[in-house]
């Protein structure tokens, strides 16, 4: 699955599984360490309702973590700025 742009699917994961979904961040089936704005889902194993369940939930947190991006902008977007002198 493909994040939105400036989502990190890693740093997002504590706060996925405290929503009680989890999955696997996309840096891990990247040979060149790209990829975190993706995610790989399990869905061999849940029932039909459990993943519905899980996408719902799962499209709660990334809401959220939208609406912190939209508002704050990313963590690479903000390192000039953070422990600058100026």
């Amino acid at each position: 699955m493909t994040l939105p742009e400036g989502l990190d699917a890693k740093a997002m994961l504590p706060r996925a599984v405290r929503a009680q979904v989890a999955y696997v961040s996309g840096t891990a089936f990247f040979y060149d360490g790209s990829g975190s704005n993706h995610l790989r889902l399990s869905f061999c194993y849940p029932t039909p309702e459990e993943i519905r369940e899980g996408v719902r939930r799962l499209s709660t947190v990334v809401n959220a973590e939208k609406e912190i991006v939209d508002m704050f902008g990313t963590a690479s977007g903000n390192e000039a700025g953070a422990g600058s002198d100026r």
